[in-house]
């Protein structure tokens, strides 16, 4: 139970409790219109499917870089790959090498056989400083 100062403040509280009924009116505010409606639902659309070219774009220039990356790499390892077979080339076509493998296998050095390239007729005899310009005669 509440306290109360006199009756003064009851009489007082009595008053302020009475219930005013008062009517409000409701004002109905005008939605957009349909048109504006679309012109926003188009220009959302546009700016999505924009982002989605956007993104598609940028997704298709990384597969190019990492594709030219890759090629580059690819070139670099046939270039060493290259080098390494021209050295070779150059090492199994040494002069030297093909007469001892020559002779290993049972062939004879015969002088007048011998044409270089880029010579005149007189100057493509050749003498092999290695061998003796005579073969030894077998009995």
């Amino acid at each position: 139970m509440s306290y109360y100062r006199g009756n003064l403040a009851v009489e007082l509280e009595r008053q302020s409790r009475t219930v005013t009924k008062t009517k409000r009116t409701i004002r109905i505010r005008p939605t957009i219109p349909t048109g504006e409606k679309l012109l926003y639902l188009l220009f959302i659309s546009i700016t999505v499917i924009g982002l989605g070219l956007v993104g598609m774009r940028y997704s298709q220039i990384s597969q190019y870089n990492y594709d030219i990356q890759s090629t580059k790499k690819e070139n670099r390892l046939l270039s060493e790959k290259n080098a390494a077979v021209k050295l070779q080339i150059e090492q199994l076509s040494n002069r030297d090498r093909i007469q001892n493998e020559a002779e290993r296998q049972g062939m004879v050095f015969n002088p007048e056989a011998v044409h270089v390239i880029g010579q005149s007729k007189s100057q493509a005899k050749v003498q092999a400083s290695s061998l003796p310009a005579t073969q030894p005669q077998q009995p």
